[in-house]
């Protein structure tokens, strides 16, 4: 039996009104139940004195000499954004498919595998504020399947070696299990090959010194690394496999991802897409000359980009049809090559409005800095410029102004580049998208971009889990960090679609922070331990019931 206090929110003529409840947990058979044992009234009327006296009162009727003061919090977990999560964790069938990947579980070393991986992906996905070692940061959960348990970062760098052989098996068991789900669509054979650079953070160094008695002293090395590779993605947006390509020629690299995507998908066509960058001219005539379909996209910062768009946008701006609510497309060919070009008046406006406001503020400053060089002119005074002053550092006032200080005659001048300024503003809001493929509407390809682009982030800062004796090792170890990556933002599109579906207004960074604040709080009264749930309110309540996870789902044991 278990005891917990419950807030509970109801509405009543317009009105919302929160209580404080009593709840006990009990076992009836093989399911945990609930029930109300006492409502202590309205949460508003409940003051701290009357808090204490509660307790006081609690104490005398259970004998105990004890007083509010013995109450003492020992630890507050993370609950929330764990519980979903997992939920996700399990609709996958991952503990299933890792053990398999596992092997023999008769090994100690390979029982811990599949936890293991679900909180380095967990880890990933939460992003914790502060950097801390695996094996110390998921002491901060609550989670029953980890309570007894030490997980050292030697398990989860085993965890890593064993998930690096067998990440194509993992990749095509997931794929399996997601198309059965009706998350990846398997009437088409069509996927998308995002080319994209991980960025592996540094290692924490897991560090041992003797002379103190084991203690870890952690260290951090300096340098990100850099993984190049192509990131799979179904047809729906939904992440299913990535390549890391060696030292080898474009060709090879666009032949082995369509093998590896024949071989562990069934898939035979694929689209290669990326920004203007990763595309570049070489590759782009590869692609062109083994007739393989790109989609390569560019803020317009080439000059014939800036051309194209403004002349069309702003001169023949009658042949652009509006696609939604805030976008308008134009498409021009050119041979077998598209161009399509998009044009979004509303956040043009805005950013027309930020650069606006900003460069006042920062002209205002400049005028600031002038009439204070031109009093200490005038008083003969040579000190009075600073050029460390962090207007001068603002990238807004290096791009959009030019100014110079003369020592000798102590003046300050300062002019804003107007050409360059109406240059940006009439590009602001502009896109500009250049493919061979002749199959896809222009809004496929505008969605399908911009939501590679949006998964390519998630690789801009990949954890690094592994320890960290050599360079050589953290090498090793690539392929799992960015499986981890891949994982998490697998999971990451399943909760965005489940969220969608419930009809909830969320995207999945403010559904995870929402959850956040849900906690599990470990507490002792006169020696005993007891564990309460903090409060959940109706926009959590609504993320965690879209998730399948209903009340009787969310018992703390």
């Amino acid at each position: 039996m278990q005891l917990f206090f419950r807030k509970i929110t109801s509405r009543s003529n317009g009105k919302e009104y929160t209580y404080l409840k009593l709840i006990e947990n009990y076992r009836e058979g093989d399911k945990v139940k609930q029930r109300v044992v006492a409502n202590l009234g309205s949460i508003d009327k409940l003051t701290p004195e009357k808090i204490r006296g509660l307790i006081a009162g609690l104490s005398k009727i259970c004998g105990s000499t004890g007083h509010p003061e013995n109450i003492k919090i020992k630890k507050i977990l993370r609950y929330g954004e764990v519980l979903a999560l997992h939920k996700i964790w399990e609709l996958f069938g991952m503990d299933k498919l890792l053990a398999n990947v596992a092997g023999s579980n008769q090994d100690e070393k390979l029982k811990n595998i599949p936890l293991l991986v679900e909180l380095m992906v967990i880890n990933q996905l939460v992003k914790p504020q502060y950097r801390q070692a695996i094996s110390d940061w998921y002491k901060c959960l609550y989670m029953p399947s980890i309570l007894e348990k030490k997980l050292t970062m030697q398990n989860f760098s085993s965890a890593l070696d064993v998930i690096t052989v067998a990440k194509e098996e993992l990749e095509k068991s997931l794929f399996e299990k997601l198309s059965s789900l009706m998350f990846i669509n398997t009437d088409t054979d069509l996927a998308f090959c995002l080319l994209d650079a991980g960025m592996i953070e540094p290692a924490l160094s897991d560090r041992i010194n003797p002379s103190f008695n084991g203690e870890v002293i952690p260290g951090v090395s300096e340098r990100y690394q850099r993984v190049n590779f192509g990131l799979l993605v179904s047809r729906g947006g939904m992440p299913i496999g990535y390549h890391i390509w060696g030292e080898t020629s474009e060709e090879q690299k666009f032949q082995s991802i369509m093998d590896y995507l024949k071989r562990n998908f069934d898939m035979d066509k694929c689209i290669f897409v990326g920004e203007r960058s990763r595309i570049n001219n070489h590759k782009r005539g590869v692609l062109a000359a083994s007739k393989y379909d790109y989609i390569m996209g560019s803020n317009c910062l080439t000059q014939r980009d800036r051309e194209l768009f403004i002349r069309e946008w702003h001169t023949n701006k009658h042949g652009f049809q509006q696609t939604s609510e805030d976008i308008w497309l134009k498409e021009i060919r050119d041979g077998n090559t598209r161009y399509l070009i998009y044009g979004n008046p509303i956040a043009a406006k805005r950013t027309k409005a930020i650069l606006g406001e900003r460069l006042s503020d920062i002209e205002n400053e400049l005028k600031s800095v002038q009439r204070a060089v031109d009093e200490g002119r005038s008083h003969n005074v040579k000190s009075v410029f600073n050029q460390e002053l962090p207007v001068f550092k603002d990238s807004y006032c290096r791009k959009y102004f030019e100014w110079h200080y003369d020592d000798t005659a102590l003046e300050f001048r300062f002019r804003r580049r107007d050409e360059l300024l109406r240059q940006d503003t009439d590009l602001a809001g502009a896109f500009l998208i250049e493919t061979n493929n002749n199959f896809l509407r222009g809004q496929e390809i505008l969605k399908a971009y911009t939501s590679l682009a949006i998964l390519g982030d998630s690789f801009n800062n990949v954890n690094n889990f592994a320890l960290w004796p050599s360079t050589a090792h953290v090498q090793d170890k690539a392929s799992a960090h960015i499986l981890i990556c891949m994982l998490a933002a697998m999971m990451e599109k399943t909760l965005e679609r489940l969220i969608r579906q419930a009809g909830l207004f969320l995207d999945v960074h403010q559904a995870l922070l929402l959850l956040e604040e849900i906690k599990v709080v470990i507490y002792e009264i006169n020696g005993q331990e007891f564990k309460a749930l903090t409060g959940i309110s109706n926009s959590q309540d609504d993320v965690l019931n879209a998730l399948g996870l209903f009340k009787e789902q969310r018992i703390i044991t």
